[in-house]
């Protein structure tokens, strides 16, 4: 008994393993057979089985064709023949080419197909790039694909007609985007400081490449600083307060001792480019004013810097601006009346002094020079606010004034 069950269980177990093999084959073999755009695009177009035009699949060739066997000419030609059944694809703007041109079939099969649509490709974008070649070098060779397009094109442009330059089924430069980042729509609309950059021409498109690029986020820089000077190399006005921004560019190129996102290339680091509730667009928020009370989360530097540089009273080691163990920090910042860290210091770079100190500041209508000396163990500024005053971080001075 247990011989026969064994010899069962055998030739079974050998039955199973040819079938699996045959199968594993047949893949491989289905495999083997694609095309390598079809590996590329993949075929999400195929169908289980062919897809057969109905007129084909009634026999009936004389709804197209002068004679029974489908030999003869066309009753019409197309796309007027394709219109005796289908609704017109050329009744708006702007019209694909091959339809303006009458050729369905160069997209269709008229008669059967392995693919939706009785399409002649596996995929929308083999299809596609079948014709717009660069597009396809394009998809191959870049590094950064939006989604929408990896996927497929049809999913931004109507492949017959549309009323959108290119057959884009919105207008390009921003309703067509914010199909999908509705985040972004609502982002941009609600913030109080906004970007000026949305209200220029080309909108998305002044930052970003729709189809892809080599850098992060489609961008058309390689770095947000790089791209940031494209429009911050001259003296903007904002629009919230009509304040003057500074020529970026050239005040970098003039202060070139920059600050570690400046250095980084990415001006994003600090600065939300689709727009924030916060001055300047910053990420978090930055006091507006000379003077203001100290919270370490009312500033955005302490994201990057320790907030103990400002908040310890007595330190030997949290910052090197100390009079022996006494922190200067401390005593201009961390009040009801604090300095703010702009009343000191540039943000994006600096030239003269170090620890991007300004060379001078703006109190009220004033702007006066800092004056600052360093020593080897400490320093002095001489502003308009007070008369001369040293530090020193290992022999403490004594200021009288």
């Amino acid at each position: 008994m247990k011989r026969r069950f064994f010899y069962i269980f055998s030739t079974l177990l050998v039955l199973h393993t040819g079938l699996f093999a045959a199968e594993t084959e047949k893949a491989a073999s289905k495999e083997s057979a694609l095309t390598e755009d079809e590996k590329f695009y993949g075929t999400e177009l195929r169908s289980s089985k062919k897809v057969v035009h109905p007129p084909y699949e009634w026999g009936d060739c004389t709804v197209c064709h002068t004679d029974a066997k489908g030999e003869g000419g066309l009753v019409q030609d197309p796309p007027e023949l394709c219109y005796m059944c289908h609704e017109p694809k050329d009744s708006k703007k702007f019209i694909h080419g091959p339809v303006a041109a009458g050729a369905c079939t160069a997209c269709h099969n008229p008669h059967e197909s392995e693919n939706s649509k009785l399409l002649v490709a596996s995929s929308i974008n083999e299809l596609c790039t079948s014709c717009h070649q660069a597009k396809g070098e394009f998809l191959h060779t870049t590094t950064h694909i939006h989604p929408p397009v990896q996927d497929k094109c049809t999913n931004c442009h109507d492949p017959h007609t549309e009323d959108h330059l290119y057959q884009l089924k919105a207008d390009r430069f921003m309703d067509l985007c914010v199909m999908c980042h509705v985040d972004k729509e609502v982002w941009t609309r609600e913030v109080s400081v906004k970007h000026g950059a949305l209200n220029r021409p080309r909108k998305c498109l002044e930052c970003h490449d729709p189809h892809g690029s080599e850098n992060p986020k489609f961008l058309i820089k390689e770095t947000s600083k790089e791209l940031c000077l494209t429009c911050h190399n001259q003296r903007l006005v904002t629009d919230e307060d009509g304040y003057k921004l500074t020529n970026m560019a050239k005040h970098l190129e003039e202060n070139p001792d920059w600050h570690g996102p400046i250095l980084w290339g990415d001006c994003a680091a600090c600065h939300n480019p689709h727009g924030s509730n916060n001055l300047r667009m910053l990420k978090k928020p930055f006091p507006k004013k000379f003077y203001d009370k100290f919270d370490k989360d009312h500033y955005i530097c302490f994201e990057c810097h320790e907030p103990e540089k400002i908040q310890d009273e007595f330190t030997t080691t949290a910052t090197n601006f100390r009079n022996g163990d006494k922190n200067m920090h401390f005593v201009h910042v961390n009040g009801k009346k604090g300095r703010t860290c702009r009343a000191c210091h540039d943000f994006h770079g600096t030239k003269e002094y170090p620890h991007h100190l300004r060379k001078k500041t703006s109190f009220g209508k004033i702007n006066f020079p800092i004056r600052y000396i360093e020593t080897d163990t400490g320093g002095s500024c001489a502003p308009a606010c007070h008369a001369r005053r040293y530090y020193d971080r290992e022999t403490p001075k004594v200021n009288l004034k």
